[in-house]
This record gives structure tokens, sequence and C-alpha cells, in this order.
């Protein structure tokens, strides 16, 4: 009732402000702030949010806005009229203040000579899990696990322009992980003991610098970078459940591209990337204390061709090799594995009318894989599927792509992969295997009115356990701006999205015979997801209002019930614009009747612009 009370005392207020404002009149257009050579505009929102939450829990694991003053933005951006000295331009944003994705970038750059970009990112998450039959005993049937954590990223980057065809970059980035994760043990709610409190120290820096040039007719890209990463993660108590790890991974990666022409009708291009990872690991348990190292090698060479056959076919020939290796020890056996790998594609491309690019082919790839002390699915010690200790795996199916853009307002674009390749890259960057992908884009003969649609079809595997998740997306989004109402815009999506995830895992509980035995497990999910929304501008001088509002619903394994709705008014005027904004948002979990939440959020902001 407390929280009902502040909610609609701010909402009296936050109303006669509204009030009060409207009897302004409407904001002038803004030429901005001069200062020398210097012509400045920006904004700023700052505003407070009052809350009134059932479900606290579940509600910081999915919204996490809380109550308080927030700077909801802050927008900077300079250019020099002039275009002497040493700046040209300048811009500085600032968003989400106080909640948990702030975000900062900053942009000072001179025409042909440098450009150096900062940013910082921020983000918050909050997972609880833990259920107690007793106040002290935990349910032993629920994951039972949770975390509190917060992860940091910062980068820098300087390009520097020493000529028109000559371009260095340096860069730096860092990232941490910093929090308190609750870690089950089995059986340990039997002896009265909540989750083990875990201390998450997570870091990884990034080095980097690449160039761009030419010589003669080649033109050249060249990269060396650095990472380095320290997990030193403890539990500090109870005494004889004590655990601490220290980590520490070097990697560093070379790359080097060219690109040139061979007479009228020969494109060439040419690249080698090698990436070198070694780290060792020290663990310590009330029992024993274990070190362990590793050594990861990865070599990737490529070769491309494009031939002109005619006026409107070029022949497209792709071909690479890559090897991986590991070596290292552990306290146990030695996990040593080498995998060789070739792959080959030829593909056509043709435009067979103006603006319509199409691409087929077909891919092989060759995969030669040695392991030793690497356990499969069989129980084998091997990996790569089902045969023991060496592995041949034989991959080949048919690609393709299109490319249309018959009109400004009508796009095609689309991609296909008809088998599971194994991708280098993935061991280097995280990366998704992309099966098929498809966008539409339509502005309609009906003045104002856009629609957009896609569909993307993504694939992960592991042959080793037989894991596989398969994840469909299919979206359709409408916008509507009429030219007899020109301040009334109209927006509306719909998302279906398709989740097929499986996987084998080891059951040690139950390890006889040894090797033990896999254990299969199926998440099959399916989600639909409505949201639309409506603004108008323009109402009496310059009063304005947003509403929109989204409800999401999941199915099978997983079935919740989610909906945001919001109520956005403001009027705009030469001083501030007062902005009033009501949300409602609540989650129902069909699985476990008492993890859902339902919250109001009340916010008053005020923005400037100049």
């Amino acid at each position: 009732m407390r929280g009902y009370i502040k909610t609609a005392i701010l909402g009296m207020l936050s109303l006669s402000f509204l009030l009060f404002f409207s009897n302004l009149d409407a904001a002038p257009e803004n030429g901005g702030l001069a200062t020398g050579p210097f012509q400045w505009h920006g904004s700023v929102e700052l505003g407070y949010r009052l809350t009134d939450i059932e479900g606290r829990d579940r509600y910081k694991e999915v919204v996490n806005l809380m109550e308080g003053l927030r700077l909801f933005n802050l927008s900077l951006q300079g250019k020099n009229q002039e275009k002497k000295g040493l700046v040209d331009s300048l811009s500085f944003n600032l968003n989400g203040i106080g909640d948990p994705f702030p975000y900062g970038r900053l942009q000072i750059k001179k025409a042909k000579t440098y450009d150096l970009v900062v940013t910082y990112r921020e983000s918050r998450y909050f997972f609880n899990r833990e259920d107690f039959f007793t106040p002290s005993l935990g349910e032993p049937f629920t994951d039972n696990h949770d975390f509190h954590q917060r992860r940091r990223q910062g980068a820098v980057t300087l390009t520097i322009f020493p000529q028109d065809d000559f371009r260095l970059n340096f860069g730096y980035s860092h990232a941490q992980r910093a929090g308190d994760m609750r870690t089950p043990r089995a059986f340990i709610y039997l002896l009265d003991i909540p989750n083990l409190e875990q201390d998450l120290k997570e870091r990884l820096n990034e080095f980097f610098v690449s160039a761009d040039f030419s010589i003669g007719t080649w033109n050249f890209h060249v990269k060396q970078s650095r990472w380095n990463f320290k997990n030193e993660n403890e539990i500090e108590e109870p005494g004889f459940l004590v655990e601490k790890r220290k980590e520490d991974m070097n990697t560093y990666v070379s790359t080097a591209k060219g690109h040139t022409r061979v007479g009228e009708r020969l494109d060439l291009d040419l690249g080698f990337t090698y990436a070198h990872s070694n780290g060792r690991a020290h663990f310590t348990n009330p029992f024993s204390t274990t070190e362990g190292k590793t050594d990861f090698n990865t070599q990737i060479a490529e070769l491309g061709l494009s031939y002109l056959l005619m006026k409107k076919a070029v022949l497209h020939f792709d071909y690479q090799f890559h090897r991986l290796s590991q070596d290292g020890r552990a306290e146990t056996f030695k996990p040593t594995y080498e995998l060789h790998a070739h792959t080959g594609t030829f593909q056509i491309e043709v435009l067979p009318i103006e603006k319509l690019t199409l691409r087929g082919g077909y891919r092989f790839q060759y995969r030669d894989i040695d392991a030793e002390n690497l356990m499969n699915v069989e129980g084998n010690l091997a990996i790569g599927g089902k045969d023991s200790q060496d592995t041949i795996i034989r991959t080949h199916g048919w690609i393709g792509s299109l490319d249309w853009k018959p009109y400004k307002s009508f796009s095609i674009y689309g991609e296909y992969q008809g088998a599971d390749f194994d991708n280098p890259y993935t061991r280097i960057s995280p990366e998704h295997e992309n099966i098929a992908k498809l966008r539409v884009k339509y502005n309609t003969p009906l003045n104002g009115l856009n629609l957009k649609g896609s569909v993307l079809w993504k694939r992960k595997t592991n042959p080793d356990q037989r894991y596989r998740i398969d994840v469909q997306d299919y979206v359709f989004a409408a916008g509507y701006q009429p030219s007899f109402l020109p301040r009334l815009s109209l927006d509306a999506s719909f998302t279906y999205e398709k989740i097929r995830d499986k996987k084998n895992i080891t059951n040690n509980l139950f390890a006889f015979p040894v090797p033990p035995p896999f254990t299969r497990f199926v998440f099959d999910s399916d989600a639909l997801i409505y949201s639309g929304g409506m603004s108008y501008e323009g109402i009496f001088k310059g009063l304005g209002a947003r509403f929109n509002g989204s409800y999401a619903r999941t199915r099978d394994e997983n079935s919740q019930k989610y909906a945001d709705g919001l109520i956005s008014i403001w009027y705009k005027n030469k001083w501030v614009t007062p902005i009033l904004t009501l949300e409602r948002t609540y989650l129902i979990d069909r699985e476990r009747r008492n993890d859902g939440f339902d919250a109001n959020l009340l916010t008053f902001s005020l923005n400037k612009e100049f």
C-alpha cells in the first residue's frame, strides 16, 4: 500500500507540472550554442523513478529498473566551423546512468589526421533459484543457484592517417566480472549449509595494433593483438569446503591479408592467421592442490580467386586450410588434440537483371582428428564422434545467397548453408554458425507504410557429446505514418522463436561400469512475441504522447507469460520539456507458480535541448 501512495503523490505532482508547462509557448527551433569556432548541440534528461514491486528477485532478474534519481541521457556534439586547429568535431554521450546498463562514448577527430573513440559499458545481472522447504534446508530438486554480478567493458581506439592510402590503428580494451555467486553442491542442504558463496574476480585485457596500406597493386591489412585472461574466483567458507583458483592465459593473434587484381578478369585474395595461447591454472581445495598448463595453436591459411567469366557472371573459388593443436598437462592425464581441415568452396555469381545478385555453389570439408584421453559419447577415449581414437569427418553441402534491391522501397537479402562446417575463427572470437538468413524490406505504395521481415536460422553442434542447439527466429514488423496526420506514427511487430536443444552429459553419480554413462537432456521451447506502439506530437501546442506495449508467451518446457505496457506524456517548450511515464510490467511462470512478479513504475524527468 505504501508504494501505491507514493506513486499517486508523484503522479499528482507530475500532472501539476504538465498543466503548468501547458501554458507556455511551444519550443522554437534550436540554433545551438557557439563558443569560438565551435557550434554546439545537445540534450540532457534527468529524472526520478518510483517503483512498486511484488516478486522482487525475479523482477531484478528480468527488468531490474529500481527507484531513484537517474541521468537518462546526456549528449553533446560540437563542430569546428573553421576546420582549423587540432579538433574538427567532438561528440560525447551518456545513457542510463544509475540503471543496470549504463553506457558512455567519447569521440574526437580531425579529418584525414586522426580519430579517437573511447567507450564504456556496464551490465548488472541478477539470478536467484534458491527455494526452501524450511528457512535452513534447500530444495534438492531445483537448480538451486543464484548470482549477483557486474560486468564492465571499456575500450580506447586511436586511428591515425599518415597518408591517404595508409591507416594505423591502436587499441586497448578491458573487461571484468565481479560480484558473488552462490555455488550449489550435491546434498549440502542435508548439512544445514546454504549454497557456497563464491567471489568473482575475472579480467580480460586486449592490446592491438593494425595497419591498412597499399604497395603497388596490392592492398594489405595486418594486425597483431595480445589478450590476457585472469581468473581468481574463490570460495572462502566454510573452511572444509574452501576452493581457490588462479588461472592466467595469454593469447597472441597475428593476421595478414592481401588483395590484388591480376589482369582484367582475375581477383586474388590471400590471408593467414596464427593464434597461440598458453597458460597455467592452480586450483586449491581442502583436500589437495593441483596445477595444470595448456598450449593451444590455431593456424588458418586462405586463398580466394574470382574470375570474370562474362559481363554478368563471376566464378568464385575459395580454399581454406586450418590446423588446431592442443597440448598441456593435468594431474590425471595429458589431453592432447590435433585437427587438420581442408575446406573448398565453388560458387557462381550472376546478375540476371539489374540490382539482383545470385550466388550458388557447393562446399566440401575434410577433417582429420587425432586425440588422446578425451571422452566421446560412446565412453571411448576419443573425440570427434562415434569412432574411437582417430577420426576422419567428410562434410559437404550446398550454399547460396540472394541480394535484390529493385527499388529504393523494396529489398531482399538471403543466404543458406546446407551442412555443419567447422569454423576455426570460433576458437579465436565467439561467432555463431548461421544456417539460413533472410531479410525483406518494403516501402509500400501507401505513403508512410513500411514493412520489414526477417528469418534467421542458427545452429551450434558438438559431436563429442552429440550436443545440438537449433534456433529459428521469424520477425515481421510494420511502421506507418499517415500523410493526413503527419504527427502520428504507428508501429507493430511479431516474432516467433523456435528452440530445439539437446545434449548428452556425463552421469558421474551412477558411474558403473566405468567409464560413466551419458544422460540425454532435451530442452524444446518456442516463443510468441507481440509488440506495438503509437505516438502523437502536437496534440495541443507542445503536448505529445507515446504508448507502447509488448506481450510474450513461451511454451513447451519453458511455459511463461510476460507483458509490459508504457504510457508517456510530455510538453515541449522553450525552457525544458517535462516527461511523465507510467509503466506496468508482470511475469507469470507456469512451471514455478511462485516465481513471477508484478510491478508499477512511475518516472518524472526533465529534458533540455540546446
